[in-house]
Order: structure tokens, then C-alpha cells, then sequence
């Protein structure tokens, strides 16, 4: 059948659907969570591509992803106001990072015009729709991103829905959204000549339009009810678990705004308070969870193997041993506390529960490399102690958060600091850790270690039964993006059916249960503590034994169809 010429100019009408979709796509996530808009949101989007040249899709692709992209993370302007020396350069390089994001939306968009070349039949065109659908999820999973998200976190607030993530990952999730948004748009969308062989290849009959409700009905109610039995099912085996009564302190520290023995005297005196009235409950705490960069220096009271004598560390060292804890316990105002700097920094002050916290931490070994020429080896770690202070397990950050903790070749180019003063030059861990402690095996992740997939594998060989995150989200101020950072976080809970605890200094620290529902939280702007009886659970998924299978098997049939086109194209 012969087709149409495509307009030669793209109408703003289609440039404007797309950025419809960006928008819709940016409601749906947090902290607006208007999830049931997902389920539509590419429909504009879909028939704007409906009569578009290859470069005309590609437009409205960058379009639709540059908008959702930068209503998504427009709160990185306030941190780069805030901690850079860019001035009015800040919204040029978030519009920048938009339109770099917004990469995925674009190759998706070019695909979906040329996925279906040569003679149009029914098994090809139902060929292409799939592969067309899980072509998606592969873009947005392999594309490298600084926070990585994906479209299934829409659905972060509907455990009833998230479910399937156990499977095969967050891109089966990915895939069923942009499955419904297909069916619909094919039913919905009117269909011109020129879209044969393209988007709407097959005729459209009646039963057809059936067929593809059906399907849209179908593979909604398959995320629904799989997550809604699944979750039955946990909650059955989270009552009958062990449990590891947690504590969690969080102080509403924002950055520089309270120097670091005041800090230090409130997490002691809100950490003392938290153990006396569990103990006066008859529920003594397993453990005490400080966040992130919690202990700041100095620190005198330790013993470490290379200890030297005469000199004041201004760091932790990272082979450290014990960590002396402070007998005294915190009067209730730092100026009231007459005793000895060295009970001042104690992280335990009167009292023995085991301590998880943050710090920096230094390698003292006059051989180790530092991310900076003459530089210090520093490492953001997360530090546990046992009741005595010994330490029971040190967790290195292994994964970097760029321009913040780490600046590619900063090395060669050290004036690049200059632009972003506040950045620091750390040195990444070997790799994941799990902490046993008691009955427990801790797996630790630190900061936005939390939102990487990848990373989370990795650590569930390990089989981790609850994980872990110290995190400060303080560094972004009172910005939406604590609730986007629980809202990426929830679904490690999902992957590997654990308990997640999250710490943080200014909010959202939070209990997540197996199910991927916060179950208890300290919001953000808040000053508390909390406590709760985490399930630990060993249940083995298929995204723990296969991982993220849906993108790498979409992966593995997307670049053969490209094989295969190419190979058509030269013949």
C-alpha cells in the first residue's frame, strides 16, 4: 500500500501533545502521585507520532522527555543556587540535564516510527507492537542518568500494583504502563492511511477494539491482583518473623546550620531519650540508627591497629576497632554539660544499644591514594558498634554521587572545584557489605544508593533479611525531593521482599515494609524519633535470581531487530 508523505513541518499541536504527556508523566510521580494519570500519559504523545518523519519523532521524543524531566527535577536549581558559583548558569545546565535526560523519550519515539519495515501482515505488525512496547524499559533502564527512575515509579504509592517488580524488576512494571497506554491509543486515536504499516498497522474492526481492551484490562488486572495476593502472603510472614527492634533519631539538621558539638550533644540527648523510654516500656532497642554524616570531627575517643601516638586525628581512620563510649548521660543543654571534651563526642553516652551512624572516614596508609593528587583517601561510611563500642562492621559508600562526592577528572582538572566549592573528593568502597549483628544480616547502602537496581542485586547475593540506608537529604533543602528520593527507594523493598530503614537527618527517615508501604515515617522538617519492629525476612524472588530480566531480554531482542533491519535496509 502506498503512504502518504509525512508534513514537512511538525505542528505545534503535536509539539504541544507531547509536552502534554511530559506533564502528565511528571503528576503521576512524586510528590504529586496522581498515579492513574501513568496509565493514559502517553496517549497525546502517541498521536502526535501518528504521521511523523524519523527526525519529526525525534522532536516530539526530546519534547515530551526534556518536559518530564525537568518537571521531575526542577528542584536542583535550588542546590546548585545554594552550593555552586554557577549564578544564572544554573537553569542553562538544568535545561541541559532535561534535554540530556529526555535521551530516552527520543530514541523510544524513533523506534516506534521505523519498527516495522517491509510488507505489512498481521504477525509482523503484532511483532512489532510488542517489540515496540518493551523497547521502553530498555531505554529507560540503560540510559546512565545521575538518579535513575524509571516509569513504574509512578505507581510508588499502590502496593497493590508494584508487586510484579519481584519478578522481573521495575521494567516489567515499565512495560505493562506503556502496553495499556498502547491499547488505548489504538482504540481511542482515529487512524489515517498514512499510519499503515506504522503505529496503527492493522485494520479495525470491532472485535479488534475488544481484543485490545481486553488486553489493556488484562495486563492491568495481572499487576493488581499478582500484588494483591503476593502481599497477603507477606503480611502472613512478617507476623510470624523474627524481628530487630530499630530506632531511628533524626535531629532536622540542615546544612550549616548547627556546628558539630551542638550536633553531636543532640543526637545524644535524643538518642538517650529514645532508650530510656523503650526501657521503661519494657522494650529495649536492638539497634540505634544515626544517618549519614551523623559524627562530624573531631572525634578523640577510639583505637584503631595504626593509631600514632601524639597526634589528633581529625577523621576516623578507616581501620578503626572501638569506638569508647561515654558513661555520662547528656545534660539537657550543651552549655549545662561540664564533663570531659571526650565524653562530648561520644557516640553511646549512657547507655549500651548498638550504634549504626555515618561518617567520613580517612586511610591512614601512607600508600593510599587519595580522589584528589596529595589528597587525603576519604570514604563516606556507614560505621556499626556493639554495646561495648567495639566495631562491628564498616560499610564504604561504593557508589558516587557525581558533582557531589566525586567529579570526573577532577584529577587532572582540580579548578574544577572552584565551581562547586561544597563538593567532596571521596574514594569508593570494594563493594556492597552486609553487617551481621545478632540474629540480623544488615545489608548496608548508603545515600542514593538506595534508588540503583543494580547495586541492590549485587548486595542480594549476599541475602541480606533488612536493608539498610543512611542518607542526608538536608543538602537539597525543604525541596520535594526527600518524597522523590523515599519515592525511587521503596521498590529495593519490592525487589527483594525486606524490610527498608532509611535515616536521615531532616526527613523522610521511614520504615518500609516488604510490601514497598512505608509502615512508619518522621516526615521531612521534623525533629523526633522513632522505633519498630522490623521483620526479617529470606524470601528468594525472581528479580534475586535473574535480576532486571525483562531489560536484559528486551535488550537482547531490540539491538537483533536492529541487526536485522540493517541488514534488510542493504539488501
Amino acid at each position: 500500500m502506498a503512504h502518504e508523505t509525512p508534513k514537512n513541518r511538525l505542528s505545534p499541536l503535536s509539539l504541544g501533545l507531547s509536552a502534554l504527556t511530559g506533564l502528565l508523566i511528571v503528576f503521576s510521580l512524586a510528590p504529586h502521585n496522581h498515579w492513574w494519570m501513568a496509565w493514559f500519559s502517553l496517549v497525546p504523545w502517541l498521536y502526535a507520532l501518528r504521521n511523523t518523519t524519523l527526525k519529526q519523532a525525534a522532536l516530539c521524543g526530546m519534547v515530551a522527555g526534556a518536559v518530564t524531566n525537568y518537571g521531575a527535577f526542577h528542584w536542583l536549581t535550588s542546590l546548585m543556587n545554594d552550593f555552586s558559583n554557577l549564578g544564572p548558569g544554573v537553569y542553562l545546565v538544568m535545561a541541559l540535564m532535561a534535554l540530556y535526560q529526555g535521551v530516552p523519550y527520543m530514541l523510544w519515539a524513533m523506534f516506534l516510527r521505523s519498527a516495522l519495515p517491509g510488507p505489512v501482515t498481521t504477525r509482523r505488525t503484532l511483532f512489532a507492537a510488542f517489540l515496540t512496547a518493551l523497547a521502553f524499559p530498555v531505554f529507560e533502564f540503560f540510559y546512565p542518568i545521575v538518579f535513575p527512575w524509571y516509569l513504574a515509579n509512578t505507581q510508588h504509592t499502590r502496593p497493590d500494583l508494584t508487586g510484579v517488580i519481584e519478578l522481573a524488576g521495575t521494567g516489567l512494571l515499565s512495560l505493562a504502563i506503556v502496553v495499556v497506554n498502547l491499547c488505548l491509543a489504538r482504540v481511542l486515536l482515529p487512524r489515517e492511511p498514512s499510519d499503515e504499516g506504522k503505529l496503527w498497522p492493522l485494520k479495525m474492526g470491532a472485535n479488534y477494539r475488544v481484543l485490545l481492551v481486553g488486553m489493556a484490562v488484562l495486563t492491568f488486572g495481572f499487576c493488581w491482583g499478582f500484588s494483591t495476593v503476593r502481599n497477603r502472603q507477606l503480611q502472613t510472614l512478617t507476623e510470624q518473623a523474627e524481628k530487630l527492634h530499630l530506632g531511628l533519631v533524626q535531629p532536622n539538621h540542615w546544612i550549616n546550620t548547627v556546628r558539630p558539638l551542638e550536633a553531636m550533644h543532640h543526637y545524644q540527648r535524643l538518642t538517650y531519650g529514645l532508650v530510656q523510654e523503650q526501657l521503661e516500656k519494657g522494650r529495649p532497642l536492638d539497634l540505634i540508627l544515626w544517618p549519614e554524616s551523623a559524627v562530624r570531627t573531631p572525634i578523640p575517643r577510639f583505637t584503631a591497629e595504626n593509631t600514632q601516638q601524639g597526634i589528633e586525628p581529625q577523621r576516623y581512620p578507616r581501620d578503626l576497632k572501638t569506638v569508647e563510649p561515654g558513661l555520662i548521660p547528656p545534660a539537657a543543654d550543651l552549655m549545662a554539660d561540664r564533663v570531659p571534651s571526650s565524653e562530648l563526642w561520644a557516640v553511646q553516652r549512657g547507655h549500651n544499644v548498638p550504634m549504626l551512624f555515618g561518617t567520613t572516614m580517612e586511610d591512614t596508609d601512607p600508600d593510599a591514594v587519595g580522589a584528589l593528587p596529595g589528597g587525603p583517601a576519604l570514604y563516606n561510611c556507614g560505621v556499626l558498634i556493639d554495646e561495648l563500642g567495639a566495631v562491628v562492621g564498616v560499610a564504604p559508600k561504593v557508589k558516587l554521587l557525581l558533582f557531589g562526592e566525586t567529579i570526573p577528572l577532577a584529577g587532572v582538572f582540580p579548578f574544577v572545584y572552584r565551581l562547586l566549592p561544597m563538593a567532596s573528593a571521596l574514594v569508593p568502597g570494594d563493594g556492597p557489605v552486609v553487617i551481621e549483628h545478632r540474629r540480623a544480616k544488615l545489608g548496608m547502602m548508603i545515600c542514593y544508593e538506595d534508588l540503583l537496581p543494580w547495586f541492590h542485586f549485587d548486595l542480594a547475593r549476599q541475602n541480606p533479611d533488612v536493608l539498610l540506608n543512611l542518607t542526608n537529604d538536608a543538602w537539597f533543602g525543604r525541596t520535594p525531593e526527600a518524597e522523590c528520593h523515599l519515592s525511587l527507594a521503596k521498590f529495593r523493598s519490592v525487589e527483594g521482599r525486606v524490610f527498608l530503614v532509611r535515616s536521615t537527618p531532616t526527613g523522610v527517615s521511614c520504615v518500609v515494609d516488604a510490601t514497598g508501604a512505608v509502615v512508619a515515617e518522621l516526615g521531612m522538617d521534623q525533629e523526633g524519633t522513632l522505633t519498630y519492629p522490623v521483620a526479617l525476612l529470606q524470601v528468594k524472588t525472581g528479580w534475586e535470581r535473574f535480576g532486571d530480566s525483562v531489560v536484559w531480554a528486551g535488550l537482547f531482542l531490540v539491538l537483533g531487530f536492529l541487526v536485522y533491519r540493517s541488514r534488510v535496509s542493504t539488501q
